[in-house]
């Protein structure tokens, strides 16, 4: 006996809870509202006649929304269904020779070429059938009149604008080059050039405060300034001092070893947050949606915003 296949919206709806662990999101990300997706979930578990999904109780107990043993079963088939179904899909505009659209996102240089560009490539490789433009944007863009269809911006702990998602809280910390040989003695910075960004009214990113935390008199230090974190950050990389890492910015650094963490544990949260933002009102690309996901998993966000 065959059964018929349940509808696609509802195996979507589910797979979106699944993997955002709340109707709430869920929801969001597929532009449709909340009772949408209960009613669509409601019935998909009806027709299968299993319950699909643990709910979030928001009390004591489960605080996220998870598949029980037979939604991980679902959940695994429509994945790789949905990404059958998509490669196809690529597959058959490529052969058809339709011109790829051109999606544009922005953030400002350092967090482009360090953190975003990387994991652009990445996601750019498994959609072949979008071209992706990455700008550099130093101030708050606007993201319609810059034709912009996501960017990443900057906003205060706690102020965060509706429409936004966190993305990622930045922490700083001294790192330098291997190279360098240090053994973590606080004085051993008054040894070496100090490199900073300009900082404006974000003191943890300046030396200063660090040798103030440390007990260092900053009267025998010496301090370089850099227009951008990237500056430093590469002259730091070269061994030419020692700089202040924010991350997850630096990360990638940190785990290829071409810089080492100095005082660990010793850190400072950072005075701004990294925001993900969406141009509204145009027809939503679903290869935007899969980014805004992709970069929202890739910054943490998922556990950082809840």
């Amino acid at each position: 006996m065959t059964h018929r296949i349940p509808p696609l919206a509802a195996l979507r709806a589910f797979a979106a809870v699944a993997r955002h662990g709340s109707f709430a999101r869920a929801a969001e990300a597929l532009h449709v509202s909340t009772s949408a997706i209960s009613h669509q979930i409601r019935g998909l578990e009806a027709e299968l006649g299993l319950k699909l999904l643990h709910r979030a109780t928001n009390g004591a107990g489960s605080a996220r929304t998870a598949p029980t043993a037979a939604g991980i079963l679902l959940l695994q088939g429509v994945e790789t269904a949905f990404a059958q179904l998509t490669a196809s899909c690529d597959a058959v505009r490529a052969a058809a020779g339709r011109e790829r659209p051109v999606l544009t996102i922005s953030a400002n240089g350092s967090l482009g070429s360090l953190w975003l560009a990387p994991r652009l490539a990445t996601f750019a490789a498994q959609h072949p059938s979008v071209t992706w433009h990455m700008r550099a944007i130093e101030e708050e863009p606007d993201l319609q009149r810059e034709g912009l269809d996501l960017a990443i911006g900057r906003a205060r702990p706690g102020a965060i604008d509706a429409g936004e998602r966190l993305l990622f809280a930045e922490t700083v910390f001294p790192v330098c080059s291997p190279a360098l040989g240090l053994r973590g003695v606080a004085e051993e910075l008054l040894r070496h050039g100090l490199l900073e960004e300009e900082h404006g009214t974000s003191p943890e990113k300046g030396w200063r405060t660090w040798l103030a935390a440390l007990g260092l008199p900053d009267a025998r230090a010496t301090i370089v300034r850099f227009s951008n974190f990237n500056q430093a950050i590469g002259a730091a990389i070269a061994g030419a001092g020692i700089a202040l890492g924010r991350s997850p910015m630096v990360d990638d650094e940190l785990a290829a070893g071409r810089l080492v963490r100095l005082f660990a544990p010793r850190q400072m949260p950072g005075s701004w947050v990294f925001v993900l933002r969406r141009r509204h009102g145009t027809a939503p690309d679903p290869h935007v949606a899969q980014l805004h996901d992709f970069l929202l998993a890739a910054g943490g966000a998922e556990c950082l915003s809840r």
